[in-house]
């Protein structure tokens, strides 16, 4: 497992624990607040994007080089 692909499990693994304990835990008089899901969404886009290029390189497809923007 590369790198991209530990980190990208390690996101996922977060935000199914947001989905399912919640953002905040109280406790007596302590509280713990999760990351939020939002920053945990665009980490796993960018991880998720990682992953794909490093598949994409080791078949030897390379980066495609055509983008196109959202609206």
């Amino acid at each position: 497992m590369t790198d991209a692909q530990q980190r990208l499990a390690e996101v996922r693994a977060a935000i199914s624990e947001v989905l399912k304990k919640g953002q905040r835990l109280r406790r007596a008089d302590r509280e713990l607040y999760r990351a939020e899901l939002n920053s945990l969404r665009l980490l796993e886009q960018q991880y998720a994007g990682e992953v794909a290029l490093e598949q994409a390189q080791q078949q030897g497809r390379g980066r495609n080089r055509v983008s196109y923007m959202k609206i």
